[in-house]
């Protein structure tokens, strides 16, 4: 997953070619000091035709600076292709904006849930062609984040391949191993005897300090979007809808979905080991687990960066469980827009992006789980500490899924945010917010 509130900048790099040989260009700070630099190559040899890409990239400066670095690379080995790299036609609403305009980039971003929307609308092209042309090898990229970009005009995870996965997102427990420590918690969970909700309850309480009438630790802090809660939901046994790939209707009145969002939602109004809205709106919910300030924390690896800033030692474990392990399933991928002028050129060039070195140098920085087995499952990632546990993540990739795909995910997610919102400020009951989820959810799938 990529980090948000990224700095919206634009700068374009072209070839340089002189006596036949590609020059380069001094790296700068922008990596360092955030600053993302506008700068150009020299033009490329006279007398050579060049195609110039536009691919759209998201991200924090340093993930950027490293997209500039890849498209430097691919573009001293293809001296006829120029890239221009567009941060903002990464953000959604832009996005579409200029799909409206009939001026796409050349090469688009779409994470998992707002690719429905574009596939609805036809804005990528299938990439089956030219993976069969090339024997491009699929083998290596998870078949779990492969198959959700594959739709056959009705279905998704069925048909041909739209877009080629960057990362995966997978959500893990973060823990302050100096608070475990100070509260006498010793034995951890792993992979092969994980905690359950009641030993992680226990967990919470025992980390959870007050002091002169207020909580001064706690402990647990959490998100509490749906891709988070799910998984609790699904750890008991209950699905939201009937089909993840094509819903049609809500499953949200399966008493196991009430469980799981009453256990999450506990935390904070009945256990209160969990901040309230007003604590994590004023301070944040990584922020506080990087300060110290909660025992642990459900999130993704793209926290690895921040939280290697702190002064404890930290580490990942599994999520809890009830009758079943359980994981949401999320990511982004880079597609080929429909509508551009340079379709082979965009494949040359999305194919080297997503390949080996690309992930590689991404999985430096620290920010993402790799989509590629032969990245995720080598020493740079697994050897990359802290976290120490870094297999965890692809231990839950095991039991991930997706929530329901389908174009009308936002209108689906405003609904649980809204009810989930109410239920955390005391003025609905989670039951009640199920009630309202499922009625809701019935009449949005059967409207679309």
């Amino acid at each position: 997953m990529t980090a948000h509130g990224m700095n919206r900048r634009r700068f374009v790099l072209t070839t340089a070619a002189a006596g036949g040989a590609a020059a380069t260009v001094a790296n700068d700070a922008s990596a360092s000091s955030g600053a993302v630099s506008s700068r150009f190559h020299a033009p490329a040899m006279i007398g050579q035709a060049q195609t110039t890409l536009t691919w759209a990239v998201p991200g924090n400066p340093d993930e950027i600076a490293v997209y500039e670095s890849l498209a430097e690379e691919f573009m001293s080995a293809n001296p006829d292709i120029a890239v221009t790299l567009d941060s903002e036609a990464a953000d959604f609403e832009k996005f579409v904006t200029l799909v409206a305009a009939g001026t796409p980039p050349d090469i688009g971003f779409a994470t998992l849930y707002n690719w429905p929307s574009f596939a609805e609308r036809g804005i990528f092209l299938a990439l089956d062609d030219y993976i069969a042309q090339d024997s491009y090898d699929l083998e290596d990229f998870y078949e779990q984040i492969i198959t959700p970009y594959r739709y056959n005009g009705d279905t998704f995870g069925e048909g041909e391949l739209y877009g080629l996965p960057k990362e995966i997102a997978i959500r893990a427990m973060y823990f302050n191993m100096d608070i475990f420590e100070a509260a006498g918690i010793t034995e951890m969970p792993t992979p092969d005897d994980v905690w359950d909700w009641d030993r992680f309850i226990e967990m919470t309480q025992q980390t959870t300090i007050e002091e002169g009438g207020r909580t001064r630790q706690y402990g647990y802090v959490q998100d509490v979007r749906w891709t988070f809660w799910q998984i609790w939901a699904w750890s008991a046994g209950g699905d939201p809808v009937d089909n993840l790939y094509k819903p049609t209707m809500s499953t949200l009145d399966n008493p196991a979905v009430l469980e799981g969002y009453q256990v999450f939602t506990d935390f904070v109004t009945s256990l209160g080991t969990a901040p309230p809205a007003a604590v994590t709106a004023d301070q944040g919910h990584s922020e506080m687990f990087a300060a110290g300030l909660a025992a642990s924390y459900n999130n993704g690896r793209w926290m690895v960066p921040l939280f290697r800033e702190s002064d404890f030692r930290w580490d990942v474990m599994p999520m809890p469980m009830k009758t079943q392990r359980a994981q949401t399933l999320s990511g982004s991928m880079f597609g080929i827009c429909n509508g551009t002028d340079n379709p082979d050129e965009a494949w040359r060039f999305l194919s080297y992006v997503v390949g080996a070195e690309g992930q590689t140098r991404m999985t430096e920085l620290g920010l993402l789980l790799p989509s590629r087995k032969s990245v995720a499952e080598s020493d740079l990632f697994l050897n990359s500490a802290p976290p120490t546990n870094n297999r965890i993540f692809l231990d839950e990739l095991e039991f991930a899924k997706p929530l329901p795909l389908t174009p009308i995910y936002p209108e689906l997610e405003k609904v649980i945010n809204d009810q989930t919102d109410l239920v955390l400020i005391g003025e609905k009951t989670a039951a009640e917010a199920v009630a309202e989820m499922h009625t809701q959810f019935n009449a949005l799938l059967q409207g679309a």
